[in-house]
């Protein structure tokens, strides 16, 4: 009672007001007066105030405290529990990151750090780690691969064997996406060795889905089937929604390489259906890419575009710059098809570019090999063989670039003789991939 009557008198002051009639709800009519009266507190009051307040809100809103997690890390942050405060700081990043509202889970991650000792211990190694996730799906490869190693040297320091496992599964994907594939492959075998010993189901699981895509990228698709299956009855295990779902796109991509177009396409359907639950805007991104690929193979070339274009649309929207080179990639394939070869070059160039710039050397030599397409389309059969040749034997290519354009190079046999043939491709094997995607880009801009 003695509140209302304090707040009544505050109202007809004009100091503050209802959110609504029939609401106790009150707040400052001016933000000067509001920082005044907080000023006026002293250091002491103004902690105890709020942890009350932030400890009655895990009182009031138990049952759905992910609504809150901003509201209570900053009162506990100002109230001086850091570990509580830490703890919130660290589930908002989590469920931020799910959704792909990357400012506000790189805010939370930075003030967890932020308020943890600077010293190896487990909760650091595992905010790192979340920074490391959080740049790669930003494409931010140079920060995520230093998050990560802070993750790994920390780990270890630490002795936390899960934390130091998912740090390495990290490294492996980036090694993946650089076109560095022994590396990752060896990352993730080591990854799985520290998850083993750390008996830890769920980082178990991590190794396994990344050696997954790594021997994948390999080729190597028995293995990666394994690994791919093993990461998805653990994630099963421990109903990890998001887990699952990675683990099924992924094994719809080795089902789509292997032209096992109904199995691929039912994997991810699945997959996105999660994703689309969940919230994971990032994820509804690939899996829709991937379907798109799948119905341009199978010939539905309008679900194909509209499959890309929803893509494209998230991509920008959350930042992922990787997605929207590999979108463009695949819009230059259905112009391609439709037989326009203007506007397909046009899209490879800025697939191109964009892989270029963040270093993605397999996705560049995929779209290297795809140019090779457009260039005998053109009539340009020896400089498209000059770039089969790059993209075909270069270390960091894929075993998916020689799957899918493997007709070019039947084609190539009935343009060229055997001699010419080979003669183009070997001056491709012995290009350098930085010169020949920058005379590509300026040809093309030309």
């Amino acid at each position: 009672m003695h509140v209302t009557s304090e707040l009544l008198t505050l109202e007809e002051e004009g100091l503050v007001r209802r959110v609504e009639d029939n609401d106790l709800t009150y707040f400052f009519k001016h933000i000067l007066t509001q920082e005044t009266a907080y000023a006026s507190l002293l250091l002491k009051e103004r902690r105890e105030w709020h942890r009350l307040i932030a400890s009655t809100c895990e009182t009031l809103f138990a049952d759905n405290l992910n609504d809150y997690l901003p509201l209570l890390a900053h009162h506990f942050t100002e109230a001086g529990e850091y570990d509580k405060a830490v703890s919130y700081w660290y589930q908002y990043g989590e469920r931020a990151l799910q959704i792909s509202a990357f400012p506000e889970a790189l805010k939370a991650f930075q003030n967890a750090l932020a308020l943890l000792p600077n010293e190896p211990t487990s909760e650091r190694a595992q905010v790192y780690a979340q920074l490391g996730e959080l740049y790669c799906r930003h494409t931010d490869y140079d920060v995520a691969k230093e998050n990560f190693r802070n993750a790994l040297s920390t780990g270890i320091a630490a002795r936390d064997a899960k934390t130091t496992a998912t740090a390495l599964t990290g490294i492996a994907r980036i090694e993946s996406q650089r076109g560095d594939h022994q590396q990752a492959r060896e990352l993730g075998e080591e990854a799985l060795r520290w998850a083993k010993d750390a008996n830890d189901i769920e980082a178990i699981a991590h190794a396994h889905r990344q050696l997954g895509v790594a021997y994948n990228y390999e080729g190597k698709n028995e293995l990666a089937q394994e690994h791919l299956r093993a990461g998805l009855a653990l994630y099963q295990q421990l109903n990890d929604r998001e887990g699952i779902s990675s683990c099924l796109n992924s094994l719809g991509v080795v089902a789509r390489d292997e032209k096992k177009y109904e199995l691929a396409h039912s994997y991810i359907e699945k997959a996105l259906a999660i994703s689309q639950e969940l919230g994971d805007r990032y994820g509804v991104s690939v899996r829709l890419v991937n379907l798109g690929v799948i119905a341009e193979q199978r010939g539905d070339y309008q679900t194909a575009a509209r499959c890309q274009d929803e893509a494209l649309s998230i991509s920008q929207e959350i930042g992922d710059r990787e997605g929207a080179a590999l979108i463009r990639l695949n819009l230059g394939s259905l112009a391609l098809t439709r037989g326009d070869s203007d506007l397909a070059m046009q899209e490879y160039r800025q697939a191109l570019s964009e892989a270029r710039g963040l270093g993605l050397q397999a996705l560049s030599l995929y779209i290297i090999a795809a140019i090779a397409k457009v260039q005998l389309a053109l009539g340009n059969a020896e400089y498209a063989a000059e770039l089969l040749g790059l993209a075909f034997h270069h270390p960091a290519g894929t075993a998916d670039i020689k799957i899918d354009f493997d007709s070019v190079l039947q084609e190539l046999n009935t343009k060229l003789s055997p001699e010419e043939l080979n003669v183009a491709i070997e001056r491709g094997e012995i290009m350098d991939l930085e010169h020949a995607a920058r005379k590509l880009l300026e040809h093309i801009q030309a």
